[in-house]
């Protein structure tokens, strides 16, 4: 049995300090932003070798703008080992007019590699480090019209968007 393995259950059986869904994604190398801020419940178990399934529970489906805007649904299911997510339910991306399932996620250096069907993107890690505010789909879009917009504002538009902001 590995080390990683015995970590976990350690960490999940304790009950002087019960970890949360950042402290286990942590465990397995992630970073805690790719889970928002809205965690009603989670669970694990134990799959096969090193890895363990999981089920996030949220309080209510949201969206949260990274490099894309990402649905997460009521419910997010998958299989998690040290580095690696896979066969993930609950996760879309929004790539143009179209919704794509995320299916995998995997740490790759500096970068979250993502795949979404025959797709794979990849997005610096450094995006998901804080633990992101759940939206909902009209605010998430919102901020991304935001940011589109004052790329293309002069510098001293500054203090429009600081005004905005506040």
């Amino acid at each position: 049995m590995s080390l990683l393995l015995l970590a976990l259950l350690a960490l999940t059986a304790s009950t002087s300090a019960n970890p949360t869904i950042y402290d286990i994604v942590n465990q397995f190398g992630f970073p805690s932003g790719i889970v928002p801020d809205s965690v009603a419940s989670y669970s694990t178990a134990p799959a096969d070798g090193d890895s363990f399934t999981f089920s996030i529970s949220l309080k209510k489906p949201c969206y949260v703008k990274y490099d894309y805007l990402v649905h997460f649904d009521t419910e997010i299911s998958g299989k998690i080992t040290y580095g690696k997510i896979t066969e993930l339910k609950g996760l879309q991306a929004q790539s143009f007019w179209f919704w794509l399932n995320i299916d995998e996620i995997k740490v790759d250096g500096s970068s979250l590699q993502f795949t979404l069907g025959l797709v794979t993107v990849k997005s610096d890690i450094a995006l998901f480090v804080a633990i992101p505010t759940c939206k909902d789909k009209v605010l998430a879009a919102c901020d991304q019209s935001f940011k589109l917009i004052s790329r293309k504002l002069p510098r001293s538009a500054g203090v429009i968007e600081q005004v905005i902001m506040e």
